[in-house]
């Protein structure tokens, strides 16, 4: 714990914010990282920006100032901004200010390219890359409060003060071993803006089971859940507050033609019930006359299938462990399943289907497609830890 954290000012006004612009301008790096409040609001409430560069932290105030020129600045072509499971944060740079960042680094991810999993906490790493030990946890604090209390400020700055240590640390690793340029590919796809998006008109496939209604009752499903939606962001309240899930689709069910239908269910407060009855009748009237015709699902896969892509997702986990990647990194089940379904007569072709460019064509979709081809031998063998283990012969004793 670093206690001159304590004195660290918080920067709120527009002065002090341009005097730390015009310092960032010339540093190549920087870290950052955001505190916010999200459980009642339909956009999540910035409390806090915390930015540094080797050697100094600030801590910006989103309740007194507009960042979105220091948005701009840490998005200047050049430079690399760290971060420890940025997608959230990207998220709400988004949101806020409809501004993104332009090349990022993911300690997250990057270790996830490491043997450490695929979404160890910041704490965590640093223990095992560092061997530092941080404060525990204050995410659920109040970080609305103003003056910002010197254990908040402390905590604040710890999110942030040692990703470039741990930064150059994965970093040096990633070069030695050549993955360097996968994770540098991965953090890029963070950058993509338009996943940070909620359209309303795909508000209903959020919703359990949405999908295996009946035509007639999806239509009053998707037009309930996409007002919704709408209303949630003109209210900024998170949507369930305005209709629960369940709520939802008992009206689906029911198709109430007439406000006074609503009334009596005991699960609305009453004041919503006034505001919003009569467009939720319009709604479910809507939906009644567009039901939601959808194309026939995949039928299941046969047994035989099935058992290959189970076998096939075994050799992933014995290339995870054997190059300690993170599983998911290197695929999943329901994509492999459904190149398989394609039937691809050639390596290019399954790296079409599975989706499997770049690092993943030789690291996952080469061996998978000498075993899916019939040139990769697995059989099980006696192992003094765990007595019977799956062996691939082309993936050597190591596997």
């Amino acid at each position: 714990m670093n206690k001159d954290h304590e004195n660290l000012p918080l920067i709120d006004t527009e002065t002090a914010l341009s005097d730390m612009i015009a310092e960032l301008a010339t540093a190549s790096v920087l870290a950052f990282d955001t505190e916010f409040h999200s459980e009642r609001t339909y956009t999540p409430r910035l409390m806090l920006l915390q930015v540094a560069i080797p050697g100094k932290i600030w801590l910006v105030d989103p309740l007194a100032l507009n960042l979105a020129p220091l948005v701009v600045e840490m998005a200047r072509p050049g430079r690399t901004v760290i971060g420890h499971a940025l997608r959230n944060d990207l998220r709400i740079l988004w949101q806020v200010y409809n501004l993104g960042l332009v090349q990022v680094f993911d300690t997250q991810v990057a270790a996830a390219f490491l043997g450490h999993g695929l979404q160890v906490g910041l704490g965590h790493l640093l223990q095992r890359v560092l061997h530092l030990h941080l404060p525990k946890g204050e995410q659920m604090a109040n970080w609305g409060q103003r003056p910002l209390p010197d254990k908040l400020k402390i905590y604040a700055a710890g999110d942030v003060e040692h990703l470039f240590a741990v930064h150059e640390a994965l970093q040096g690793e990633l070069a030695e071993l050549g993955r360097l340029e996968w994770v540098q590919a991965e953090c890029a796809g963070l950058c993509a803006t338009g996943q940070y998006t909620r359209d309303p008109a795909l508000a209903g496939d959020r919703l359990a089971g949405a999908k295996r209604l009946e035509p007639r009752e999806a239509g009053v499903v998707y037009a309930l859940a996409t007002l919704r939606e709408k209303m949630a962001q003109d209210e900024d309240v998170v949507p369930h507050f305005l209709l629960p899930d369940d709520v939802l689709l008992s009206l689906a069910k029911l198709a109430p033609k007439h406000p006074r239908e609503i009334h009596g269910d005991r699960r609305l407060q009453q004041r919503v019930v006034q505001r919003f009855a009569q467009a939720w009748v319009d709604a479910v009237a809507v939906g009644l006359q567009n039901p939601v015709q959808r194309a026939p699902g995949r039928a299941p896969p046969p047994p035989e299938l099935d058992a290959v892509a189970t076998l096939g997702m075994l050799l992933v986990g014995e290339l995870a462990q054997k190059h300690r990647i993170a599983a998911p990194l290197l695929a999943k089940r329901d994509v492999l399943l459904d190149a398989l379904r394609e039937a691809p007569d050639t390596l290019d072709a399954f790296c079409l289907h599975a989706g499997m460019d770049g690092w993943r064509r030789q690291l996952v979709a080469e061996p998978l497609w000498r075993f899916v081809r019939g040139d990769q031998d697995v059989r099980c063998v006696t192992d003094a830890e765990t007595a019977f283990r799956l062996k691939f012969s082309a993936l050597g004793e190591s596997a």
